[in-house]
C-alpha cells in the first residue's frame, strides 16, 4: 500500500516539481497546490519508511554485538577454566617435586606384639614424637626457610584403600619429589627387642635392646633419622649436649658432601668443635671459610667476629662486626629467626660500642636486649655485660646495680651462685669494679677465682677464659700488688697476637719504669689493631709518666680520634695540660671527658683542680663536690 501510494506520487518530472513550486509561490492554481500536497505525504512517507528501517538495523546490531560479546565471554570462560584446570594440576606436579617432608610409614611388627597394643602406627607414631621433641628442643639462629631441605612437614601415612586426590597427591609425591620416607621393622631378637629404621635410599639402622627399652631405643632411632635429613640441627643438637666429637664427625660430612647452599651455615658453626679441642687457628680458619663462602650470611660474619675476640684479634673482631652490619642491611639477616636477629644485630652493635670505648653504647644496646624477648639467654648475658660496661665508664654504684639485677631478676638465679663457673661469672665485673676504684687487693682476689674456676682451665674454654681475657687481667692484678715475678710468669704465658696482651706487657714494663720496653709493646699492640683506641691512650700514659707530656698529648689525640666516645684519652689529655700550665685548655677536655663519663671520681677531681688553677673557686668546689659523693 505505501509502496503504489509512492508509485503515483513519484511520477512527475523534475521540470513539473519546479513549475508547480513557482506556480504556487506566485499563487498559483488549485492544481498546483494539490501537487505540491501529494508531494509533501510523499516526503512524510519516506522520512516514516527510514526512521523504521532505522530502528530495525540499529535493534539488529544490538544482538549481534550482544550475541558476539557471550560468545566471546563462554570462549574465555572455557579457557579460563581449562587454565585453572592445568594450573592446578601444574601447581600439585610443582608442589609434589619440590615436597621435601618426612613421612613415617607404618613399622612392620610381629603379630603377637599388635595383639598386644604395639602395631605398626602406633611404633611409627612413637618415631614421630621423638623427631618432633628432638626438633623443638634445637635452639638454632637459623630460619627454617634458609634450610636446603626443609623438613618441617613430618607427618605419618598409614596406606588408604582405594583411590583420592590425598593418595594421588602421595603417589605423585613419592614419584617426583624428595620426600624422605622413614620405615622400619621391630621385632624379637636374642638381648630382647631389634629396631630396625630405614631411609629412603640408605640402608637399616639396628639399634638392640631390653624390651622394656624401646622408648630408649625410638630415641636413638629419631637421632638416626635426624641426623641424616637434618644434619645441621642435629649438629646443633649435638653441640648444645656437649657432644663434640660426634658434632664434628657430622658438619665435616656436611661440608664435604651436603648442598652448597648449606656449607657455609656448617662451617660457621664447625668452629665450635675445634674450638673444644683447643686448635684456635682450624677454628678461625672455618669460620673464615664461612663468611667468604656467603658474605651477606649474618652468622657466618658474627661468628668470625667472635672467634677473633677469643683469639684477642680485636682489629679483626671490630672487621667482621661491621662485616655482620652490612651482611644483616643486604638481606642477610633474613636467614635468622626474628628473636635470634635482634639479639646478634644489638649485639654486634654493642662489639663495635665496646671497640671503641663507647661504652654508654654499648650499654644503651643491652638495655634494649633486655627489654625484648630472650634468645638462648641472651637478656642475663645483656645484664651481665651491661654490669661490666658500667664500671669500664667508671660508673661503679650503677655496675653493681646491675649485677645485683644479673642475679634478682631471676635471669641468674642465686642459688646457682657460689661455685665454680658461674662465681666466677660475678667475679669477673666485680674485678673491674674494683679497678674503677683503684682497689687492686681486691682486684686481684676476684680475678685469681675466676682464674681458678673450673670452666677457666677446661678445655672447651681454653682461648676464651684464660689465654686472653684472664690471665692478662690476672697479670696486671699481680704487678699492682708488688708481684713482678709472677706478673710476668703469668704474661709469658699469653700470646703476642693478643691484643690485651700486648698492651698488659706495656702496663707493667711501666710500672718497672722500662719506658723503651714499655713503648716497644704499646707500638706492636697499636700495630695489630690500628684502628682500636685503648693501646694509644695506655701509650700515651707510659709517655705522661715519663715527663713526655708533648707526646703523651699526641697519642691521646689519635686515641680520642679512633674513640671519639671514650672518656679516658679525654681525661688524661686534660691532665697533661694541666702539668703544661694550659688549665684554660684542660677544662674544655674534662667538660667533653664529661659527657662519656660522668660519674667518674677521678675526672671531676682534676676537674676541679683545673678550674682551681684558674681561680673559678665556686666551679672547683662544685666538682670536688661531685667528685667526694663519687665513692663507689
Amino acid at each position: 500500500m505505501v509502496d503504489d501510494e509512492l508509485d503515483d506520487v513519484a511520477k512527475p518530472s523534475a521540470r513539473a516539481d519546479a513549475a508547480a513550486m513557482h506556480a504556487a509561490l506566485s499563487g498559483g492554481s488549485e492544481e498546483a497546490r494539490d501537487y505540491l500536497r501529494r508531494q509533501s505525504r510523499l516526503a512524510d512517507l519516506q522520512i516514516d519508511t527510514l526512521q523504521k528501517q532505522d530502528e530495525f538495523e540499529t535493534s539488529h546490531l544490538r544482538w549481534r554485538r550482544f550475541n558476539d560479546q557471550m560468545k566471546g565471554a563462554m570462549q574465555i570462560m572455557l579457557v579460563a577454566i581449562g587454565a585453572l584446570f592445568v594450573f592446578g594440576i601444574g601447581a600439585a606436579v610443582w608442589s609434589a617435586a619440590h615436597d621435601d617432608g618426612v613421612v613415617i610409614e607404618a613399622f612392620s611388627v610381629p603379630p603377637d606384639m599388635q595383639q598386644r597394643g604395639l602395631t605398626g602406627s602406633v611404633v611409627s607414631s612413637m618415631l614421630l614424637d621423638k623427631l618432633t621433641a628432638l626438633q623443638s628442643s634445637i635452639d638454632s639462629a637459623r630460619a627454617p626457610s634458609s634450610y636446603a631441605s626443609k623438613g618441617d612437614d613430618i607427618k605419618v601415612l598409614i596406606p588408604d584403600t582405594g583411590i583420592s586426590i590425598s593418595e594421588a597427591y602421595r603417589y605423585l609425591s613419592g614419584w617426583l619429589g624428595h620426600q624422605t620416607h622413614i620405615s622400619g621393622d621391630v621385632y624379637r631378637s636374642a638381648r630382647g627387642i631389634t629396631v630396625v629404621v630405614r631411609t629412603s635410599g640408605n640402608p637399616g639402622t639396628s639399634f638392640e635392646g631390653g624390651e622394656e627399652k624401646l622408648n630408649d631405643l625410638m630415641e636413638h632411632a629419631a637421632e638416626s633419622v635426624y641426623r641424616q635429613t637434618q644434619p645441621f640441627r642435629y649438629a646443633v643438637h649435638l653441640l648444645n649436649y656437649a657432644r663434640n666429637a660426634e658434632a664434628d664427625e657430622v658438619l665435616s660430612s656436611l661440608v664435604q658432601n651436603g648442598p652448597p647452599s648449606e656449607k657455609p651455615w656448617a662451617y660457621a658453626i664447625w668452629m665450635y668443635p675445634a674450638l673444644s679441642k683447643g686448635d684456635l687457628p682450624l677454628a678461625i680458619a672455618r669460620a673464615r671459610t664461612a663468611a667468604a663462602l656467603d658474605p651477606h650470611n649474618l652468622l657466618a660474619q658474627a661468628n668470625v667476629s667472635q672467634v677473633e675476640a677469643i683469639a684477642g684479634h680485636d682489629e679483626e673482631e671490630l672487621r667482621f662486626d661491621y662485616a655482620a652490619k652490612k651482611a644483616s642491611a643486604a638481606g642477610g639477616g633474613d636467614q635468622i629467626r626474628p628473636l635470634a636477629r635482634i639479639a646478634m644485630e644489638m649485639l654486634t652493635d654493642a662489639n663495635i660500642a665496646e671497640e671503641t670505648g663507647d661504652y654508654f653504647g654499648a650499654i644503651a644496646q643491652y638495655d634494649k636486649q633486655i627489654k625484648a624477648p630472650d634468645f638462648n639467654g641472651s637478656r642475663w648475658s645483656a645484664v651481665y655485660m651491661m654490669s661490666v660496661d658500667l664500671a669500664l665508664a667508671h660508673d661503679v654504684r650503677a655496675s653493681r646495680r646491675a649485677l645485683g639485677g644479673y642475679t634478682d631478676r631471676g635471669l641468674f638465679p642465686r642459688a646457682s651462685v657460689g661455685s665454680g663457673w658461674n662465681q666466677s661469672n660475678l667475679d669477673f665485673p666485680q674485678y673491674e669494679q674494683f679497678v674503677a676504684l683503684g682497689d687492686w687487693a681486691a682486684a686481684r682476689k676476684d680475678i685469681e677465682n675466676v682464674a681458678a674456676a673450673p670452666a677457666a682451665t677446661s678445655s672447651t674454654q681454653s682461648y676464651l677464659g684464660p689465654r686472653t681475657t684472664v690471665l692478662p687481667r690476672l697479670a696486671l692484678a699481680l704487678a699492682k700488688t708488688g708481684d713482678m715475678d709472677g706478673a710476668w710468669r703469668e704474661i709469658s704465658k699469653l700470646p703476642v697476637d693478643c691484643y690485651f696482651c700486648l698492651r698488659a706487657r706495656g702496663q707493667i714494663a711501666q710500672m718497672q719504669k722500662d719506658w723503651t720496653g714499655s713503648s716497644r709493646w704499646f707500638a706492636r699492640a697499636t700495630a695489630l689493631a690500628p684502628s682500636v683506641p685503648f693501646a694509644y691512650s695506655e701509650w700515651g700514659q707510659m709517655l705522661m709518666a715519663k715527663g713526655d707530656l708533648d707526646g703523651a698529648i699526641a697519642k691521646f689525640e689519635i686515641a680520642h680520634a679512633k674513640g671519639p666516645h671514650f672518656a679516658d684519652p679525654l681525661e688524661m689529655w686534660g691532665e697533661a695540660l694541666i702539668a703544661k700550665n694550659r688549665s684554660d685548655l684542660a677544662v674544655a677536655k674534662f667538660e667533653e671527658a664529661n659527657k662519656y663519663a660522668p660519674r667518674w671520681k677521678r675526672l671531676h677531681q682534676k676537674w676541679g683542680e683545673a678550674l682551681s688553677y684558674l681561680g673559678r673557686k665556686d666551679e672547683a668546689a662544685k666538682q670536688f663536690a661531685i667528685a667526694r659523693s663519687l665513692n663507689g
